[in-house]
């Protein structure tokens, strides 16, 4: 019987729910963060693989500095 009791006095704290919202939302914006990075991340590596094919030396410098930015900045 004290059982029962405890478990109503849990789910009448916010806590546990709380706490599992928390983590929901944590991780949703880990998983969106990690979307946004690839998706920028292939953006820069198509930009660089064009200059690569134009000839274009001032232009993948300064896309392959912007990946490494992008790579750090994730990374920390």
């Amino acid at each position: 019987m004290e059982n029962n009791n405890y478990f109503a006095e849990m789910m009448k704290s916010p806590m546990p729910r709380e706490k599992a919202r928390n983590a929901t939302a944590v991780y949703i914006d880990s998983l969106l963060n990690e979307i946004l990075f690839k998706q920028e991340k292939q953006k820069l590596m198509d930009a660089i693989d064009q200059s690569l094919d134009e000839g274009n030396r001032e232009s993948f410098i300064e896309l392959s500095a912007q990946l490494n930015e992008l790579e750090n900045k994730f990374k920390a």
